[in-house]
């Protein structure tokens, strides 16, 4: 049975074995982190579902534990330095021949990086050409090459879910307890890289409805169970989120501009939307929560004026026109308001209103 990273907290630290760690450590003094993460292991049966030690999240609690004052931990052994991706060493070569659009590509496939080679090409790839840079990512993880007769293209990296996010946690609808137990099952789609080059109509969405078939089974084989959710963030100061629509992902809210490592709330990440993408109908009622917990996709005007919100999605179109760009931002304000209905119906008998749509279509 597997034991989730968060019920060996709530188990570490209760009193009594805070105090048996004492003990370890002052009876063992040459013992180092890892070894009394081990014995912890051992001792209360935490391993994942392949049966291996739980060894990083025992150390995560104990280092926590130290921070707090409960215990004082053997020195950490001694690193060369911080640690860096492995390299290709060369620049990967630029596809060649893609076609404009994906219906065209050949041999388009996903590979998960398994080999020292591919782990090479995938930090080279991300390294020069994702802004984000090749990480790290953390914990359990999973990642992909996009390949095809033209070359390399591109490629993904799974991770672990963030630990608190205010509007997921509020759409899922779980409480502090659940999260704690269920977020292994939630999984990060934290890099996503389509090479500056490529320029193929579609093939965003089009990747991200195959790695939604293909990740749980590999991400299964490498772990030991299934993930039921998929979240990922997108910085809307670069890209407007219409892949991720496309390809059926949900928006449910945005961050704070809060990073994993903003302990002090410096809040100096950019806000990003929050999109999830269900890999389960059922996930809530396997999570062990009611049916009607947690919120449906929020209105696109959510947060802002349907307007307002138009206007920071898709004022800075490169339409070559301004007059372009305002038609853009007033029908998607309009159509915001009644999603469901055509054109016609949302300008309400405006015909000039409704020709104009139109004729901007066309265009």
């Amino acid at each position: 049975m597997m034991i989730a990273r968060r019920q060996i907290q709530t188990q570490i630290t209760q009193p009594d074995v805070v105090e048996y760690i004492r003990q370890l450590i002052a009876s063992n003094p040459a013992m180092h982190r890892t070894e009394i993460a081990d014995r912890l292991c051992a001792e209360f049966g935490f391993q994942d579902a392949r049966g291996v030690p739980q060894r990083s999240g025992c150390l995560k609690v104990l280092r926590t534990l130290e921070e707090k004052g409960y215990l004082v931990l053997p020195a950490p052994r001694a690193r060369s330095g911080p640690a860096r991706p492995r390299r290709l060493g060369r620049r990967v070569p630029s596809p060649e021949g893609v076609p404009g659009t994906v219906g065209e590509v050949r041999g388009l496939e996903l590979v998960v990086v398994q080999t020292e080679e591919q782990m090479r090409i995938w930090n080279e790839l991300f390294t020069c050409e994702h802004p984000w840079g090749a990480g790290p990512l953390v914990g359990r993880q999973v990642r992909y090459l996009i390949r095809s007769e033209h070359g390399w293209l591109g490629g993904m990296g799974f991770a672990s879910a963030a630990l608190q996010v205010r509007d997921r946690d509020r759409w899922i609808g779980w409480d502090v307890r659940t999260r704690r137990v269920q977020l292994d099952r939630v999984v990060s789609l934290s890099r996503f890289l389509i090479r500056p080059s490529v320029v193929c109509r579609n093939l965003a969405s089009y990747l991200l409805g195959m790695v939604m078939r293909q990740m749980p089974g590999d991400f299964q084989a490498r772990y030991g169970y299934r993930p039921w959710l998929v979240e990922t963030f997108v910085d809307t100061s670069r890209h407007f989120g219409t892949s991720y629509q496309a390809a059926n992902w949900i928006r449910v809210g945005r961050t704070k501009g809060r990073g994993r490592q903003d302990r002090k709330r410096l809040r100096e990440e950019t806000v990003k939307d929050i999109y999830l993408y269900p890999l389960v109908r059922d996930f809530r009622d396997r999570m062990g929560l009611s049916v009607h917990s947690g919120l449906g996709p929020l209105p696109l005007e959510a947060g802002l004026e349907s307007e307002g919100w138009a206007e920071q999605e898709f004022g800075g179109a490169p339409l070559g026109d301004r007059r372009l760009s305002k038609r853009l931002v007033k029908s998607v304000a309009l159509q915001s308001e009644n999603p469901g209905r055509a054109f016609t119906g949302v300008a309400q008998g405006d015909w000039a209103m409704t020709k104009g749509y139109y004729r901007f279509i066309d265009q």
